[in-house]
Formats: C-alpha cells, structure tokens, sequence
C-alpha cells in the first residue's frame, strides 16, 4: 500500500494493493470534509466551531445532521429519512433519557456515578449494583430475577450465581490466566499455558483432551490435536490461513486458500469444490464461481452482483439467470423486492424503519403492530381487494420480554412457561402440552427415566449429564465419538449410524431404510446430498420390473440426488435432476430477505438447475474466450410462486399461492418438529417447505436439520456434534439455545435472543450499522470463518457504537485499534483521521473478543 500526504501532513490519498485509489480533502482546520472511493463515490462531511461533525452525506444525496450541547455531547441525531434520535443528560454528563425515532423513552438512572437502573419504554425495569470499582454485583431483571456475581482478590471474576441459584465458578493463576471452569454441574474444564501465555491443553468437560502447538518462528497456531486427529494449520506472511489440513492414522483431508493484495478472499478449494471470489476496486464482491468438482461431470454455477452508490448489493443474478433485485431507501432500508419480472414484495415502513405493512406480488398484505418495547405485537394477513382476514396472530410478553402466549386464529392459543434463568418448562398447544426437564448445566433430561428412578418417599437430587452427552431420551440412545460426534442412535432395535470426516462434518447416514451421503464446500456449505434406498432384488421377476419397483421404491421415501447453491451462508436453490422412470427433474429458489435467515418466498421450476460444464483450460488462457465471463444464461420460466408467512421469530408457519390460498402450513412443537399440512394444489405441483428455524433445513431422511455449521436434532432440541466456536458459543457445546421460543441460531454457533439481550455473532457479511441485536458484538471473518478482520460492537438499541480492527492499516494503525462511532449508527463517522481512534489498550474491555477458534488478521500490536 501507498500513502500519499499534503503539506500539512494529512493524508491525502491510499493506493491499496490491488490498485484501488481512495481519497481525502480536509478544510483549513483539518477536518475530513470528502472521502471518495475508487469507484468516485463521494461522502461529504460539515462540522461545527469544535469540529464535530453536524452534517454528512452520502454518495446518493442523503443527508444525517447532528447536534450537541454545550459540552459537546450529541442531544439529536436526524437520519437521511427525517427521523429523529435524541439524548438528554444530567449535570455529570451521564445520559438520563434516549427518545427513539418512534418517541420511546428509555430512562437511566445514576447513583455515586454508577448506573443503577434503566426504565424501558414499555415502564419495566432493570436494576444493577456494582462495587466502587465499578464491576457489576447484582442485576435484577423485570421479573425480579436476580444474578449476582464475585471477584478474586486481583479482580478477576470468580463466581456467577444465576437466578436458579445455580453457580458457575472461574478460577485463575497468578498471570490472570483461565485455569478451570467449573459449570453448574459442578464439572470442570481446564486449561494450561505455556510460559508465554499460550493454550498449550484444553480438557472438557467430558474429559476429552484438545492439545495445542505453535510454530516456533511465527508464534502462530501450527496444529491442534484432538485424540488422533491432528489439524494442521500454514499461513502466509501476512498471517491469514492457507490450509487447513487433518490427518488420522493414514487418512487424510485437506483445504487451501488464497487471498488478493488487500487480503479479500479469492480462492477457496477442497477434493468436491473450488470457489472463486472477485472484486470491484471498493472491495465489493462481483462474481463468484463455484465449482462443483464432486460430481461425474464437474459443473459451475456462476454468481453476479450489482451494487448502487453507497456499495450496498441492490441485485444478484443467480446461475441459471433468474435475477434478484432489491429497491431501498435511506441508509439501506429494504423497500421492494422482486424476482426478475415479478414483483415480490413491496414495505411499509414505520419511523424506525421496522415493517409495519408487506404487500405481496399475490395480492396479500401482511400488517404488524410493535409494541413500546420494539417487539411484535400482531400480525394479521388479508386480501388487498376485499379486506378479508386469512390469519391473526397476537403475542404476549412478560416483564423480562420472554414470550408468554400466542394467540393464533388458526392454531388457537399458544403458551409457554419458563424457569428462573429462561428455560422452557411447558409449551401447550393443538398438538398437547410439552413439559421439560433440565439438569443445572442446561441439558434436556428424559422426564420419564427421571420418574423411574425417583423414590417415593423422598425427593431426590436432580439428575446430570455430568459430561453434557446426551445418551438417552424418550426411549431413543445414542453412542459419540471420541471428538463429541453422534455416530449411532437407536430406538426398539431401529438403528442409524452417522459417519463424520475429518473436520467434522457429517458426510454418511445408514439405516434399515436408506443411506444418505453429503458433500461440502471449504467454507463447510452442503453442496450436495444423495440418498438411496437399500432394495432387494428379486431375480425372478426380471430386470425391467426390478428397475421399476426400484424407482417406486426411491420415490416412496423421497430418495435421489439433490444438489444445492449458495449466496453467502444463506441456501439459495436446490435442485434435483430428471429421473430414469420419466419423474421430472425440479429446482426450488428460495429469496430471504436481504442480511437475513428469513425466507420470504419461493419459486418453483419442473426441471433441473442448467450448470455450465467445467471448461478444459489449455495454457493459452483468454479471458475474452473463457466460457465463465463469457456467458449470459436465460433464466427458465418460474412455474409456481408462493410466498413465506414466517412468525416473530421468522420461523415459517405458511406459504400462500399465487391465488393467495394457503398451499402449505405446520404446526410445530416447541424445539422445532412438525406437522404439516399442503392443499391438494401443492401436492399436485410438488410444493413443500424444508425450512424450519431461521438457517435451519430439514433432512426427511434422517429427520435432523441441517444448520449451516451442524447438525440439530428437533426431537431433543440439541445439536448431535461440539460446537465449532468452542465456549465462545456457550458453555454448553451441544446447547441450541436457553429456549426455541425467544432464541434462534442460524449459524448452529450462537444463539441470538429476539427479545436483544446481547450475543456475539460472527460472519463473513458486512457488519450492519443498526438494526442488530441490542448489545451485541458482530465479528467478521474472512472466508474461511477462522481469520477475524473486525469487531463491530452495539448498544443497547442495536445501532453500531464502536468498531475493532484487525489488521495494520499503516500509519500507525495497528491491530487490534478500535473507533468510536459517533453518531452511533453511523459507520463512516467511525473512520477517517478526525474520528476517535484508540490504541489497543485503550479498546474498552471487551470489545476485541474473539469467539474460540478465529484468530486476527494481523497479530494484535503489529
């Protein structure tokens, strides 16, 4: 990179590794008035007589205005809408009262300069204590529940008491290392260090050892070793993972990755696939080619985008040419959304540009109502001519937000009753009522082997996974591995066996019925599963019948070959080809809405996806003649819409036609199996639904679903393998969620609390500048998901607050610097030389913490 200065030291310009041009213009005292990209985007900054920025706008014309009190403190912000954010203080300086563009009012009260309680719009209340050293004692949420918390005489945090009066203890050496983690159920993880404060051993709680080796010259990560299996790790100068190899005994997988000048990925490759990535000069993902190297024949699927003023993605054109297009306003706010020539969806928006009304391309309107809290009050679903009424549904919360009940026109009352700490205890519904039993570390327990082994006379202690695995439940067993992989289940002597390779991916089902094999990408993406049903031949019946009743067979229990398409880490088609015994081949579009897991439609083709051939390169390669640039595909005519009415947790409930009938709806027990209803219409035309929870698709043959990075079993509300992330996803590695109710996991890493109390999500997506989850942290990571770049943290109204970057971006700005984002929400004010830079020790704490397993881009302090 190159760096280019004026006469009064300011830097003027950057001439990036790839040759991309960005530039800068200062006024007389030094102030960032224009920034201009290499695309000649232009963001334009005033300020006032302290040089704080009063005024920006965007490349589209949009302006934000700013003002602040005498003490310079921002007292209103008005977005490029005309919608309108305040703050008020206290004579100390400490905010007392945030009025949201809506005129909801959160409340902050102080004692000796210490935050003591907030007062939410909807009037609960959460309380706080904290020493004088200001670390948190005591927390009180709106149902009076109380968690407390203890410190080491070095101040170090040694206990967590929750509102179930179940503790979680740290314990620390001398260096203020983590040594042990003891959970709830009174079971330890430990932890040991090299000299250097490096994680040499990590033993779970299962007492499976997980050990650590570094390259002696770099310091990096060379290999981690869990049992016999090794995963090897290289990496280029600049610190970013090259390849990932795993070994045990004489097998042997292996991934690689490269990367451009300015550190975007390009290249990504295993034995079943080869994904390219290309950029515009801003950074934007262009193109994206991938490879389908598994198959008899190789095929590519090629993705194109399209990007507007202010580098937001407004269009993508799939690979067999079908067109998205979104229309948005402001700073990105979703306004339409159409699929090629047909007209999706079009928003209303209320003043802090949440839905308040979708019209749909089959004459339905979906209206929802938000209640002072900022969480969904109604929905109601209608038709546009004659204002009838399809459906209701009404939701209420208690005083900590978690939902309570559901009133629903077609599925009638829904409730739900949790424990201290949030926990589902029962749900009743049509279907029943569900009564659930947990040990103190959070794992599922089977209420009836519970009741078989409780005396009488005497109430005895709770039962526990002491090792968290979960080996029986409802007359089901399951055997692992020694990596926590669920190799076999059975239930009155049906077994199923799973098959894991070495990265722990679930590649081979087999059961009495069926096999099923799956393949992935490098970025761990299903790219294909392919299913058979085990037949018997019958030699005295000859081979035509044989064939026939074979067929008859693979169609009765759905079986075949389906393959899949990505756009980013949401599943964007599926398609499975013709078949021998004259089945028509089908390929299934699913559109979400934008930075979501939330589907919103779906459209169907009765024939297989067309893929272009893999091109046999000669040496004397053209990219003028190279079939991949060169080829605009025809998108094939679409021959069923229908159109996703998902529920407050965007959890699909029905599709609806093009005539605006209901075609396909479920009904769901409370951790995610179903019972599903399709009109006759739907059946003839081939309609289904496999998605369930937002990220989550459903595997009939295994009757698991499929989460991104794992596996999630709806019969026992867990995952069947250890969380990739480690601890950073919970204490509990096989946990999807303290609920299903309030809490969603798209990635199968974390889970994300609808009701915003934190959480820390990672992705390769750009951050959001609101909207997030309240309190959150967003890390992005490259590709591969094991390299962080940035750190994006939120506050408690979900609007970006600060920012932590982990590469060196010269001039002093090494890895690990954070950024104020003043206005929050408003990522440019975050950069530039007049924003709030911070050194590394100057980040507030917390706000560089990575989830277990990523490493920065750059080492911190280099």
């Amino acid at each position: 990179m190159h760096y280019a200065y004026d006469d009064q030291d300011m830097l003027i310009k950057i001439s990036d590794a790839e040759g991309g041009q960005w530039q800068r213009a200062y006024d007389d005292q030094g102030n960032l008035v224009e920034a201009l990209d290499p695309l000649g985007n232009k963001t334009e900054y005033a300020y006032n007589k302290s040089g704080q920025p009063t005024a920006i706008k965007d490349a589209n014309g949009n302006e934000k205005t700013l003002d602040y009190n005498d003490a310079g403190q921002m007292v209103e912000y008005v977005d490029c809408s005309g919608k309108t954010s305040a703050w008020e203080y206290n004579e100390q300086g400490q905010m007392i009262c945030f009025t949201d563009a809506a005129g909801n009012a959160t409340e902050y009260e102080y004692k000796a300069g210490q935050l003591v309680l907030i007062k939410h719009p909807d009037k609960t209340e959460e309380r706080f204590e904290r020493d004088a050293e200001g670390r948190l004692l005591t927390h009180v949420d709106g149902l009076d529940r109380c968690t407390t918390w203890s410190y080491s005489a070095a101040g170090l945090i040694a206990e967590r008491v929750d509102a179930a009066e179940q503790t979680l203890r740290y314990r620390w050496d001398r260096l203020g290392r983590l040594t042990a983690l003891e959970n709830e159920n009174e079971q330890r993880a430990h932890f040991h260090y090299d000299p250097v404060g490096r994680l040499l051993e990590e033993r779970g709680f299962d007492g499976r050892s997980t050990r650590y080796q570094y390259d002696p010259l770099t310091g990096r990560l060379a290999q981690t070793i869990n049992g016999q299996r090794v995963i090897s790790l290289s990496f280029d100068p600049m610190g970013r993972v090259t390849e990932r190899r795993a070994t045990l005994g004489d097998q042997s997988q292996s991934e690689t990755f490269a990367y451009d000048g300015n550190g975007n990925m390009v290249l990504a490759d295993n034995t079943d696939s080869r994904l390219q990535w290309f950029h515009d000069p801003a950074g934007n993902l262009l193109r994206e080619h991938q490879h389908y190297l598994g198959l008899e024949k190789p095929l590519v699927a090629v993705w194109q985008h399209e990007y507007d003023v202010l580098n937001q993605r407004i269009a993508t054109t799939r690979p067999d040419g079908h067109r998205v297009s979104w229309l948005t306003y402001g700073s990105g706010h979703l306004l339409a959304l159409r699929l090629n020539e047909h007209e999706l969806l079009g928003y209303e928006r209320d003043d802090m540009h949440r839905e308040v009304a979708r019209h749909q391309g089959n004459r339905l309107v979906q209206t929802q109502k938000w209640d002072p809290a900022g969480r969904l009050q109604e929905q109601l679903l209608g038709r546009s001519d004659d204002k009838s009424v399809l459906l209701k549904r009404e939701y209420t919360y208690d005083a900590a937000g978690q939902l309570t009940d559901i009133n629903d026109s077609r599925r009638g009352s829904l409730s739900y009753r949790y424990d201290p700490v949030g926990r589902l205890l029962s749900a009743a519904s049509r279907l029943g009522v569900e009564t659930f039993d947990f040990d103190p570390a959070g794992n599922l327990l089977d209420e009836r082997a519970t009741e078989t082994r409780r005396p009488l006379e005497l109430t005895p202690p709770r039962s526990k996974l002491l090792d968290n695995l979960l080996r029986e439940y409802a007359g089901t067993h399951y055997e692992y591995d020694d990596r926590g992989n669920q190799i076999k289940r059975w239930h009155s002597g049906a077994y199923g066996e799973m098959r894991w390779d070495l990265f722990d991916r679930l590649v081979h089902f087999n059961d009495a019925r069926l096999s099923v094999k799956y393949t992935y990408d490098a970025l761990g993406r299903r790219l294909l599963k392919h299913s058979n049903v085990h037949y018997k031949q019958r030699p005295e019946a000859g081979s035509l019948w044989n064939r026939n009743e074979h067929a008859r067979v693979q169609r009765e229990h759905g079986c075949g070959f389906t393959l899949y398409g990505w756009d980013g880490d949401n599943l964007a088609w599926e398609s499975r080809p013709a078949q021998q015994d004259g089945e028509a081949g089908r390929t299934v579009h699913y559109i979400f809405e934008p930075d979501t897991f939330i589907p919103v439609a779906q459209a169907l083709t009765h024939s297989s996806i067309n893929l272009m051939g893999l091109p046999s390169y000669d040496e004397d390669y053209s990219l003028d003649e190279d079939p991949l640039w060169n080829h605009s595909p025809v998108s094939p005519s679409i021959d069923v819409l229908t159109w996703y009415q998902c529920d407050h947790l965007g959890t699909p409930q029905e599709l609806t036609d093009q005539k605006g009938e209901l075609a396909w709806s479920a009904q769901y027990k409370a951790w995610g199996a179903v019972r599903e209803q399709r009109s006759e219409w739907a059946q003839q035309q081939g309609i289904a639904n496999p998605i369930r929870f937002q990220g989550q698709y459903h595997d009939h043959e295994t009757g698991l679903h499929y989460n991104r990075y794992r596996y999630y079993d709806p019969l026992v509300g867990r995952f069947i393998s250890k969380d990739p992330i480690g601890y950073s996803g919970g204490i509990n590695l096989f946990s999807y969620a303290p609920n299903p109710v309030n809490w969603v996991d798209p990635y199968g890493l974390t889970s994300e609390c609808s009701c915003g109390i934190g959480g820390h999500f990672v992705g390769s997506e750009r951050p959001r500048s609101d909207g997030a989850t309240p309190n959150s942290i967003y890390t992005k990571t490259d590709k591969t998901g094991q390299v962080a770049v940035q750190n994006t943290v939120y506050n408690e109204h979900g609007e970006a607050m600060g920012q932590v970057d982990f590469k060196n971006h010269g001039s002093g700005a090494v890895s690990g610097h954070g950024h104020l984002i003043e206005p929050p929400g408003n990522l440019a004010a975050g950069h530039g030389p007049n924003a709030v830079h911070l050194e590394p020790s100057k980040v507030p704490e917390g706000w560089a913490k990575l989830p277990g397993g990523i490493q920065p881009s750059t080492p911190i302090g280099k």
